[in-house]
Formats: structure tokens, C-alpha cells, sequence
């Protein structure tokens, strides 16, 4: 019985470890493209044909999109690992 809870408690450790990191890098990816948009947004470029205003696609926004997707799917890799660890195992 103690073994059951002790493999249950590792289990639940492993899925709230995976998705907690998941959701910081998430977030990570959220602040940053919401806080270039923000500090981009009132600032314009003077380009031939006038002054424009600066494209919401940049590289930064770019790469926290990319965060953002890595955290989405980083918990469900994590734990397919672990799995697949854990049966190779005797």
C-alpha cells in the first residue's frame, strides 16, 4: 500500500513539476510579445515615403509566439519521457 502512494505521489509530482514550467515559459513568452507591442506602439520610423508606424511583427513578438507554443506542448514531451522511461525499467 505505502508503495502505491509512493508512486502516486512521484506521478502527481511529475505532472505538476512539467506543467508548472510549462505555464513560466508560457508566460515568459506572453510578457514578452505583449511588452514589445506595448513599448512599440506609440513609436514610428521615418521611412522615403513618410513617417510610419511600426509593423506589430517583429522578431520579438515572433519569439514569444514560439514560447508560447513550446509551453504548450513542453508538460505533455515532459511526461511522454518520463512514461516511456519508467516502463524500460524492470
Amino acid at each position: 500500500m505505502n508503495q502505491k502512494r509512493l508512486l502516486m505521489w512521484q506521478k502527481i509530482k511529475t505532472y505538476f513539476i512539467a506543467h508548472f514550467f510549462g505555464f513560466i515559459i508560457m508566460v515568459i513568452g506572453w510578457a514578452l510579445s505583449i511588452n514589445f507591442i506595448a513599448l512599440d506602439r506609440g513609436s514610428f520610423r521615418f521611412a522615403p515615403g513618410g513617417v510610419t508606424e511600426r509593423s506589430l511583427f517583429q522578431t520579438p513578438t515572433f519569439i514569444g509566439l514560439g514560447l508560447i507554443i513550446i509551453g504548450a506542448y513542453f508538460p505533455e514531451i515532459w511526461i511522454a519521457i518520463k512514461n516511456r522511461k519508467n516502463k524500460s525499467q524492470p
